[in-house]
C-alpha cells in the first residue's frame, strides 16, 4: 500500500528568523506534525500485525501465523519441517497436522491412528509418520478414512490393521485434499507390493487380490483373483534349497 503520511502541509520556512511570527503558524505546524505522526503510528501498527519477522519485536512474542495467506513465486532454500516426537506409546494416537508435518513414535504395544486439523477441503495436507515397531506383536490400525493405498500396504489384513514381520523403523506418508474425509497412504520405507509372510488359505482372506504374494518356509503363493469368501484365488509353488 502507499503511505498516507503527508508532510506537504508542514511549513519548513516557518517561523521566519528575525521577525515577529504569528502564533497561528506554530499551531498549524504542530497540528500537521501530530497528524503525520498519528498516521505513521497507525501504519506501523498495521505492519507489525501483518509482516513476517525474523525475530520478535521488542516486548512482543514472535508470531508468523499467516492465517492461510498464499505465498506465491518464492524460491525456498534451507527449509525444514517441524518434528513432533510422541515418544514410546501404545493405544490411540492422534496426529495433529497443525503441530508438525513429521511425527515420530515408538510402540510399547499396538497403536491405533487418528488425525486432526488437516487443511480445509480444496487444500492438500501431507503428514509423515515415522513409527518404530519394538515388537512384531504390535499392530498399527489406520482410521477408515485411510481408504486409498491401504490395501496395498505390506502386512494389511484388508481392514486397515497392519502387522509387521520384523521390528524396525518404518515411514508412512498420509495425504488428503478434502479435510481428512478420504486419506491416501504410502509406505515410504518399503515397496507397497505386498509379500506377506503367511500361509494363505486357497480362498484367501479379506483384502486379498490379484498380484499379492505370500511366502512361508515351504511355498511361495501368488494370488490371481479377488477374495469373495469361496472362490479359490491362490496358487503356490514349492521352494527348494540351492
Amino acid at each position: 500500500m502507499a503511505s498516507s503520511i503527508t508532510t506537504t502541509s508542514i511549513s519548513t520556512t516557518f517561523p521566519v528568523a528575525g521577525q515577529d511570527n504569528d502564533s497561528q503558524g506554530f499551531r498549524d505546524n504542530f497540528t500537521n506534525i501530530k497528524t503525520a505522526l498519528d498516521t505513521a503510528a497507525t501504519e506501523i501498527s498495521d505492519l507489525e500485525s501483518k509482516v513476517v519477522l525474523k525475530s520478535a519485536l521488542s516486548g512482543e512474542s514472535l508470531n508468523n501465523d499467516g492465517g492461510g495467506a498464499v505465498l506465491e513465486d518464492f524460491e525456498l532454500k534451507d527449509m525444514s519441517l517441524t518434528r513432533v516426537a510422541k515418544g514410546t506409546v501404545t493405544g490411540a494416537q492422534t496426529f495433529d497436522f497443525s503441530a508438525g508435518h513429521y511425527q515420530t513414535l515408538t510402540t510399547s504395544g499396538s497403536v491405533t491412528f487418528a488425525f486432526s486439523n488437516f487443511p480445509a477441503s480444496g487444500k492438500t495436507g501431507k503428514i509423515e509418520i515415522e513409527i518404530t515397531i519394538a515388537n512384531v506383536a504390535h499392530t498399527m490400525t489406520l482410521p477408515s478414512a485411510v481408504s486409498i493405498g491401504a490395501n496395498e500396504l505390506q502386512g494389511t489384513n484388508g481392514a486397515n490393521v497392519i502387522t509387521f514381520d520384523r521390528t524396525g523403523t518404518y515411514i508412512f506418508e498420509f495425504i488428503t485434499d478434502d479435510g481428512g474425509t478420504v486419506i491416501a497412504v504410502n509406505d515410504k520405507s518399503r515397496s507397497n507390493k505386498k509379500m506377506d509372510v503367511r500361509t494363505p488359505a486357497n480362498t484367501g482372506q479379506a483384502g486379498d487380490k490379484a498380484g499379492d504374494i505370500c511366502v512361508d518356509a515351504s511355498y511361495i503363493y501368488i494370488c490371481f483373483g479377488t477374495h469373495d469368501g469361496s472362490t479359490v484365488i491362490w496358487k503356490r509353488a514349492a521352494l527348494s534349497s540351492y
